[in-house]
């Protein structure tokens, strides 16, 4: 870096006071013995100031490098910590999400546990006899048939079978008559249904509990029956609905 207004400044002055001292000089003695040299200092001065001017060019330009490096390499780091801090959120998260799912299932392993003697009726139907009689009909084997044909699907489940008479003949007699009715349905859902024996729960309840009047023909038809009811806890009744209404001709 040059600075020619101080050169020609300096110059002008030497050139002067050689004038005044010498008074006789001449132009080119001066120009010989004062300016050259003293031009020639002056431009060594000069290259000694682009030099030192171009140096610290380039430590401002290495310093600003170094400045842009330490900000890239610092914006990095940040972007990093920022990756890694998202990750762990995500991995927090799904921590979460998975303990919150442990919690629901052992809930609800709990509710099961303590509503697994709690059971509901889900199906039900009615078999009808013929007076005096203990023999499956046609009818009844068809809807014992539609009754059992979603049991083996079902996990949890216990068969309800009652019996019961109409009014007509003795007390024990229809207690009797009863039981052979609901022997007659499990012997057919164990042989035919393969339903297994240890589920079904039996008994005969004579003339007790009719669903209909007695003194009339079709009341005593309605009360010759045996009732097949399909229990399931709690917990497991709203699936095995949904499953039968899922199924046509299930009712």
């Amino acid at each position: 870096m040059s600075f020619p207004n101080t050169r020609v400044a300096v110059q002008g002055t030497a050139v002067v006071l050689v004038l005044s001292v010498t008074g006789c000089a001449t132009k080119k003695w001066v120009q010989t013995k004062v300016v050259e040299p003293m031009d020639t200092k002056i431009h060594g001065l000069d290259q000694k100031v682009d030099t030192k001017t171009t140096e610290l060019d380039t430590r401002v330009t290495d310093l600003d490098r170094s400045t842009e490096r330490g900000i890239s390499d610092a914006q990095s780091r940040a972007d990093n910590a920022n990756q890694a801090a998202q990750k762990a959120n995500q991995a927090a998260q799904s921590a979460q999400q998975t303990a919150d799912k442990g919690v629901s299932e052992a809930t609800q392993a709990q509710q099961e546990i303590d509503h697994i003697d709690a059971y509901q009726q889900v199906k039900t139907e009615t078999v009808l006899f013929h007076l005096n009689s203990s023999d499956l009909t046609d009818e009844g084997k068809q809807k014992l048939d539609t009754l059992a044909q979603n049991l083996p699907s079902m996990k949890h489940y216990v068969v309800d079978v009652k019996g019961f008479t109409d009014k007509t003949g003795s007390k024990r007699y229809n207690l009797e008559l009863s039981e052979r009715r609901a022997d007659a349905v499990v012997r057919y859902l164990t042989e035919n249904a393969h339903v297994p024996l240890v589920k079904i729960h039996v008994l005969g309840y004579g003339v007790d509990d009719p669903v209909a009047d007695n003194h009339s023909r079709d009341g005593r038809k309605q009360n010759r029956r045996v009732e097949v009811e399909i229990m399931t806890p709690q917990m497991a009744a709203q699936a095995s609905q949904t499953q039968s209404s899922a199924t046509p001709g299930l009712q």
